[in-house]
């Protein structure tokens, strides 16, 4: 194998000579006389341009593994999440026992798969609360997160708790989460959940007087996210029916998280919060 050889080993090595033989290669601009090192004839220019490329090859795997590990550790750094039980969730622990649970998980194992192939949708997982839509959620981001190479970048945001953050950087200047740092974040990730849209409606029904500056504020962002992410895979979790979603975001704006739906609904499963609860 042709050694490697850097400028100063080729300009210090006692035991080189040049050769009457011209390199063939046609990618010199004028002809390059042959080098006889350590019995080994070569070519200086080719031996240097081959261990620059194996240099810069080298460089860039180093870069490309820092930037996945940046990306996957997304999931655990840039995720808003209330319920810290969530952290847990995977679809080994989702407790499915009646038909309604078991078919639930096999979708949302199959959303995965789906999405691991490349296809882009948006998953809804929809019923009353208690259910199971955010620990779905979660494990289907949390299996992305781990696949192939592990350079996706996933993203947890609990939607009531994001709207909240906004609201207090307004008086806060110190605050990082702002309006524009939570359109950026969910706009630019690979993977988004949003979970429990539709949460915030009952603070917002007690301030009368401020609802319709809210929901301009809300569908605002909503829009925004929307509008961003129409190539790339969204997973939303709602107690919320879809003639509601549309009353309370507009039609406009819940069009667009509609598209391509893939839908993952809980009519008849429990709220799995209280089943150890007996008044």
């Amino acid at each position: 194998m042709q050694r490697l050889m850097d400028v100063n080993s080729l300009l210090q090595n006692t035991k080189m000579e040049l050769t009457s033989n011209i390199c063939e290669s046609e990618v010199h601009k004028k002809p390059i006389q042959m080098m006889l090192v350590e019995g080994e004839e070569i070519c200086p220019i080719c031996a240097l341009e081959t261990e620059n490329r194996e240099i810069a090859r080298i460089e860039k795997e180093k870069y490309d593994a820092f930037l996945n590990r940046k990306n996957h550790r997304y999931l655990e750094e840039k995720s808003i999440i209330k319920d810290r039980d969530l952290w847990n969730a995977a679809f080994g622990n989702f407790d499915a026992v009646i038909p309604e649970e078991i078919a639930n998980k096999e979708r949302a194992l199959d959303a995965f798969k789906k999405y691991k192939e490349g296809e882009v949708f948006n998953t809804w997982l929809t019923g009353p609360p208690g259910a199971g839509k955010s620990h779905l959620g979660m494990s289907i981001l949390r299996n992305l997160n781990e696949s192939g190479q592990k350079d996706k970048k996933c993203v947890f945001i609990d939607f009531d708790e994001m709207l909240r953050l906004t609201r207090d950087s307004y008086d806060n200047k110190h605050s990082k989460f702002t309006e524009n740092y939570f359109i950026s974040l969910c706009s630019e990730v690979d993977y988004l959940v949003l979970d429990d849209l539709g949460a915030e409606i009952g603070s917002i029904a007690e301030r009368i007087e401020e609802q319709k500056k809210a929901s301009n504020f809300i569908v605002r962002i909503l829009n925004a996210i929307g509008q961003a992410r129409q190539d790339r895979p969204t997973i939303i979790s709602t107690n919320l029916s879809r003639d509601l979603l549309e009353w309370v975001y507009e039609a406009r704006t819940t069009s667009r998280l509609f598209k391509n739906t893939f839908l993952i609904k809980f009519e008849k499963t429990s709220d799995k919060r209280r089943k150890n609860i007996d008044f």
